[in-house]
């Protein structure tokens, strides 16, 4: 939610001055600096490593490999364009309800992935983060969610919501086929990817 409100705020003290898409690039920019890239450098390594590796065992060792290759640029292309011209099609008046709610859920479907799946390997980050989690985490991310897209976009919030998490699911599905469970990097990958998700549910919307 903290993250939701510093990009609102940012986006109505910039749009007094600086309107259109170049507003908008300006909040998705802010919110690569709040998260240090961290996300978008695990969307370069899952699409390179799901797309990339010939079985498990390849795919976790490409997701290890520091460099990027043409499906992580790709994947980087596409994440930040869609993110930046999927915000200037929402019109003014509901952007701000979509600026703050599409980080709550990119992080809820994160902890769904986190608790409820197995994980690719037993170390890394991803490990790490799956020890703190649990049942009870996961419901109170669940009351919070829900609030939050209720109280800020109503029908429209809780739409979106369910789209994300939809395909958060078939996300989830295809990761587990490909290599067995999560991984500190197609958490993060899904992140990004259900943020993307719910910017076009209400885009669309």
């Amino acid at each position: 939610m903290a993250i939701g409100l510093i990009l609102a705020a940012v986006y109505a003290l910039v749009s007094l001055r600086i309107t259109g898409t170049a507003a908008d690039l300006i909040v998705i920019v802010v919110l690569i600096a709040l998260t240090r890239a961290l996300h978008l450098d695990a969307v370069a390594d899952t699409f390179d490593g799901l797309f990339g590796g010939r079985d498990k065992e390849h795919s976790l060792a490409i997701m290890k490999d520091s460099r990027v290759g043409s499906f992580g640029v790709v994947s980087l292309i596409a994440v930040l364009g869609l993110k930046t011209l999927l915000l200037a099609a929402i019109p003014g008046t509901e952007k701000l309800a979509a600026i703050l709610l599409f980080p709550v859920i990119g992080r809820y479907a994160a902890s769904i992935a986190m608790t409820t799946q197995p994980r690719a390997r037993q170390d890394g980050l991803g490990a790490l983060f799956a020890e703190g989690a649990g049942k009870a985490e996961l419901a109170w991310a669940s009351i919070i969610t829900i609030a939050v897209a209720v109280a800020v976009a109503g029908l429209v919030g809780v739409i979106a919501l369910l789209a994300a998490l939809a395909f958060a699911m078939m996300y989830i599905v295809f990761v587990k086929r490909k290599i067995g469970g999560m991984t500190g990097d197609t958490v993060g990958a899904l992140i990004e990817l259900t943020e993307v998700t719910v910017l076009l549910a209400y885009a669309a919307l």
